[in-house]
């Protein structure tokens, strides 16, 4: 048995990588403990699937688990564990950023089919009297859902409108949740964007 090796102590993190990989767990993702690059620690000597390479006071590089960092400074201790925190939510934001530009696909091309099916004529549905005009309830389909105000006519808009919520009920048909793409792309590049902060708070753990 390899006996394990007293090292110099750490003078930077050079970097910090989740191997994992992660399978999607009810609504979250979750990292699959054995699926990661087995790597020895040169501290330790076990194997770890989060590999922390960082350099030595004596100008050596060495590989170590994220909890081999005992006996080191506070700061040293302090700037790993939030390295590797940040490389763990790295790991997920990268997962769920996959998973979201794959349903911005499926969603896109949903809507592209329902954007090409030919909407069925408004239908006038009610008149309800007001105090000030004739509301109007307009249908489309099997969708009624769009009123006119007191005394103002069924327009453009309201055409729009009736239309929109007629594709939108198309595309839920089709499985999808919301009424269009437009919020999946929001969460695509939601997700890009806490992927990019997180990227630079490595940078700035990492030198």
């Amino acid at each position: 048995m390899v006996k394990p090796v007293s090292l110099p102590t750490i003078v930077r993190i050079i970097d910090v990588r989740d191997t994992r990989d992660r399978i999607e767990v009810g609504d979250r993702l979750v990292p699959v403990p054995g699926s990661g690059d087995l790597r020895p620690c040169d501290r330790c000597c076990r194997e770890h699937e989060i590999h922390v390479d960082v350099e030595l006071s004596d100008g050596r590089r060495a590989n170590i688990g994220s909890g081999c960092a005992k006996g080191e400074s506070m700061e040293v201790q302090s700037r790993l564990k939030s390295a590797v925190s940040a490389a763990k939510t790295r790991s997920r934001l990268r997962a769920e950023l996959a998973v979201a530009r794959d349903q911005l696909v499926k969603a896109k091309a949903a809507w592209r089919d329902v954007e090409a099916l030919p909407a069925p004529p408004p239908v006038l549905l009610e008149e309800i009297p007001d105090a000030r005009g004739v509301r109007q309830v307009w249908g489309m389909g099997d969708y009624d859902g769009v009123w006119t105000l007191p005394g103002h006519p069924f327009d453009a808009e309201r055409r729009r409108a009736l239309e929109s919520g007629w594709r939108s009920k198309r595309y839920k048909e089709r499985g999808f949740d919301l009424g269009s793409p437009h919020t999946d792309q929001r969460r695509v590049d939601d997700l890009a964007d806490r992927l990019a902060k997180i990227e630079r708070k490595i940078a700035a753990l990492t030198f």
